[in-house]
Order: structure tokens, then C-alpha cells, then sequence
């Protein structure tokens, strides 16, 4: 039998799907990874250096490309009298290499900790410490103590570079003990799967939890079927939804028709930072960066305007003044869901001197969303009432799929990050920032397609 190397995270894939795990050692480059999945690795990358950062007295373990020197020096490093900090200690036992992030000696106890790029623990941080605390024990290192650090997203960053109180350590021994025993059969059963023929499993939930498997396009081309997101494999693109076979409510259409002009129809672009980059802001915070309005000045006579801010610098406050110049102060503001009214309440709270005008428009909103759900209903929903599900059954000529790189939210993130990146040239941040204004604007005017067809009325012209 051949002797493949495992570590924590072959592992966790073997844990996902025997088939990932088959695939990312026989077969890797098989594997098909998004933007947003690209960013995510970036993202972890990030947090782990900022970690690091936070203990200055800490030894990093280099070698990444040489996993046998990595062992040698981490064992040296320990040779060494006293209390010490190391980055990236690196160990084997049994055939298993695995990494810890922060390894702490003090008064000859040792303490683990694994650094994620998370908010709360996870069931599958337990597996991947679990992992580690066998391999080190197994190789000679008595743990004292095991935790995990993950995000505080309550903690506000000062500005500065001063990332002190952005994680919090969660003991979780008591978890991770009783699942030492587990490890051996896990270790013998995927060496004996990797020393196998490519495992025969279905697609199903596990392609997506704890993350989406970047072999997915692989295994649904083998079932015979076309990726999720696009017809292909020589099948027929399905067909649009016939809007003939909705059926809307009157009193929709009542409401909709008791309300006056002006008519804004808004879209919130926002992103997301692990390790926040602008003072005020917490991780993860949804902060807008851009937003589409259509209005309707009087009835079919439609306006198109548009905010967007790609320079790196904070544009949350620039987006708020811009987005209530125009709205004004009157006429309803037509929304899908409640994410633009979160997204204003939080502009109201960063910026007090705009509070009571960001409040005005907070009260004109109109939910769509809530609208569609209670007074509308097609075949081809299926109970599913997002805009993307419900803009073909209302206008076929309006869909998501046929834009290029930025689609929904997730690829605007990843436009915005890429955007602002500072080797970012010119033509292609131009791109992204054509590709961002497009993707936004439809949303809006899907929302102006959406209010025409409840209310029952001609399609608007756009002026």
C-alpha cells in the first residue's frame, strides 16, 4: 500500500467528502475555485498575520515548502530553556503533518491555539483541532490547554494599525478530548480510501458543507448534469417562465396604484472586512460602497442615477449624502427585503448630523419583498421568493445570467476588493467598476419591472 501524507486539512475534506479528499490528491487540478472563494483564502491569510502581529515575542516557523525542515526547526525551537511563542509549529506523527497556528510555552505548560477567520465557533474547527491536538501529543508535546480564536465582531477598530481586542479565545478541550479516540480510525480510513480507485459518491448537501467543494463542476459533469449556475453538457437551457401564468392579488394592485410620485426603487451595494481597514468600522460590518436608484418621475417616465466608490477610502458618508440629495424628501423608496433599511438605520447611527433625514427615508420604505410574498404567485417559484427567482417570471428580458463578472452580491464584494487593490491598473478597475454599475442598476430597474407588473400597468420608458 502506497503511504499518502495527511494533515488537518486533507482530513477535514475526507470529513466533507472521501470523494474531495480522492480528488484534491489524485486529481487537483480538477478543482475550480471563485473569486469569493480565492478571497476567503486571502482573507484567512490576513487574519492569521495580524494574529501573529499581536505577540511580537513570537518565533515564526518558515518552510512552507519544505515540510521535513519545518519539523527539524520547530523540535530545535523547543530545545530552547524558558517560555517561548511559535507561529506555524510544525509536526508529524503517524504519517500526519499538521501546523499550529499559535503554540505557547509558559512555566512548561503548553497551550494551542488555532486562529480562524470566523465569528463564533464551528463544528468543524473542533475536527481540524482535534487533528492537531493528537499529532502534537502523539510527537511528544503535552497540551495544557486548546482553543480556537475567532473574531469579536463587536469590537470597534481604532484606527492606527491597533488590532488589540479583535479576537477573543474560546477553551474547547472538553470538546475536542472525547474525539482523540476518533482520529486513528479517520487517519486508517482515508489512507486506505486514497490507496483506492475514485470513490463513487453522489452529489449531495455534503458538497457544500462546511464549504462548497471546489470539485462540484467535476462531479455534476460525470452525473450528466449541467453546472448549477449555467445550462451545459449539451442540455437545453431551460425555458423562461411565460408571465402570463402569474397571478397577482387586486389588492396589490390597489395599494400600489394609492401611492404617489415620485417613486425611488434603491439597491445597496456593501462590503465586508474581516479585519476591518477603516476606523469606526467592526469586522464583518456590511458598510455600502455603492447603490443604484431609479425614479419614476410620473407615471412610465422613468430616471436612472447611481453612486459608486472605488477609491479605497471610506464611502459610507459620501454614499449617504448622495443617496439623500436625491431621494429628497418625499415619495415612497421601493426596496426587495429589509437589507437597504438595516444598512440605513446603521447610517444614521455612524452619522448623527444625518440621522434625521437617513430616519425620513427609513419611513417612506416600501418591502416588495413582503409585497410579492402575500399577493403574488407563479408556477415557476417553487416557494422561493428572491428577485432573481422572481424577475423571469415578471420580465424574461431582465435576468442576472446574462451579465459578465459581477452577478450578485458575493462577486460584488469580491469586484470591490479587487477594485481597490492597489495593483490594480487601470483598464481593469474599470472593468470592474462598468461591470459593478451594470449589476446594481438591473437590480433596480428589475424592482421598477417588478412595482409595474403588481400594479398591473405598462412597462416604463426609461428617459
Amino acid at each position: 500500500m502506497r503511504r499518502f501524507g495527511l494533515s488537518k486539512s486533507r482530513i477535514t475534506y475526507g470529513r466533507q467528502c472521501g470523494k474531495r479528499l480522492w480528488l484534491h490528491v489524485h486529481r487537483p487540478a480538477l478543482a475550480e475555485y471563485p473569486p469569493e472563494t480565492m478571497r476567503r483564502f486571502a482573507a484567512g491569510h490576513d487574519v492569521g498575520g495580524i494574529a501573529r502581529a499581536l505577540h511580537p515575542e513570537g518565533v515564526l516557523i518558515g518552510w512552507q515548502d519544505d515540510l521535513e525542515r519545518a519539523v527539524r526547526e520547530t523540535a530545535r525551537a523547543l530545545e530552547r530553556p524558558g517560555d517561548l511563542v511559535l507561529f506555524e509549529a510544525a509536526f508529524r506523527h503517524r504519517g500526519v503533518f499538521v501546523r499550529a497556528d499559535i503554540l505557547r510555552r509558559r512555566d512548561g505548560r503548553y497551550r494551542m491555539t488555532e486562529v480562524k477567520s470566523a465569528t463564533r465557533l464551528k463544528e468543524y474547527h473542533l475536527t481540524d483541532v482535534a487533528v492537531q491536538t493528537w499529532v502534537l501529543e502523539g510527537a511528544g508535546v503535552p497540551l495544557a490547554a486548546v482553543n480556537v480564536a475567532v473574531i469579536d465582531p463587536q469590537w470597534v477598530y481604532p484606527g492606527g494599525e491597533d488590532y488589540r481586542g479583535l479576537f477573543r479565545e474560546i477553551p474547547i478541550a472538553d470538546q475536542v478530548r472525547p474525539m482523540l479516540a476518533q482520529v486513528p480510525g479517520w487517519v486508517t480510513g482515508f489512507l486506505a480510501l486514497l490507496n483506492g480507485p475514485e470513490p463513487a459518491i453522489a452529489t449531495g448537501p455534503q458538497c457544500h458543507k462546511p464549504f462548497d467543494c471546489p470539485f462540484l463542476p467535476y462531479c455534476e459533469g460525470r452525473e450528466g448534469r449541467a453546472p448549477a449556475d449555467a445550462a451545459g453538457g449539451g442540455e437545453e437551457a431551460p425555458q423562461a417562465p411565460d408571465p402570463a401564468l402569474g397571478r397577482v392579488d387586486p389588492a396589490a394592485s390597489a395599494y400600489l396604484a394609492s401611492l404617489p410620485f415620485p417613486r425611488f426603487y434603491l439597491d445597496f451595494e456593501t462590503v465586508q472586512f474581516a479585519i476591518p481597514v477603516w476606523a469606526g468600522t467592526r469586522p464583518f460590518e456590511q458598510l455600502p460602497f455603492q447603490w443604484s436608484c431609479h425614479v419614476e418621475t410620473s407615471p412610465g417616465v422613468v430616471e436612472h442615477a447611481d453612486f459608486l466608490d472605488l477609491s479605497g477610502d471610506p464611502p459610507m458618508r459620501a454614499a449617504a449624502e448622495a443617496l439623500l440629495a436625491r431621494l429628497g424628501d418625499r415619495g415612497p423608496v421601493f426596496v426587495y427585503t429589509d437589507f437597504e433599511k438595516w444598512r440605513l438605520v446603521e447610517l444614521a447611527t455612524r452619522f448623527p448630523d444625518l440621522a434625521p433625514a437617513i430616519d425620513g427615508v427609513t419611513g417612506r420604505l416600501v418591502d416588495l419583498f413582503r409585497l410579492t410574498r402575500a399577493h403574488y404567485s407563479h408556477p415557476a417559484l417553487n416557494g422561493s421568493y428572491s428577485l432573481k427567482t422572481v424577475l423571469p417570471t415578471v420580465d424574461a428580458a431582465l435576468a442576472h445570467a446574462d451579465l459578465d463578472e459581477v452577478r450578485d452580491g458575493l462577486s460584488a464584494q469580491a469586484a470591490f476588493h479587487e477594485a481597490v487593490a492597489p495593483e490594480a491598473d487601470a483598464t481593469r478597475r474599470e472593468e470592474l467598476r462598468r461591470a459593478l454599475l451594470d449589476y446594481c442598476a438591473l437590480d433596480t430597474l428589475a424592482l421598477v419591472r417588478l412595482a409595474h407588473h403588481l400594479e398591473r400597468r405598462p412597462r416604463a420608458v426609461s428617459v
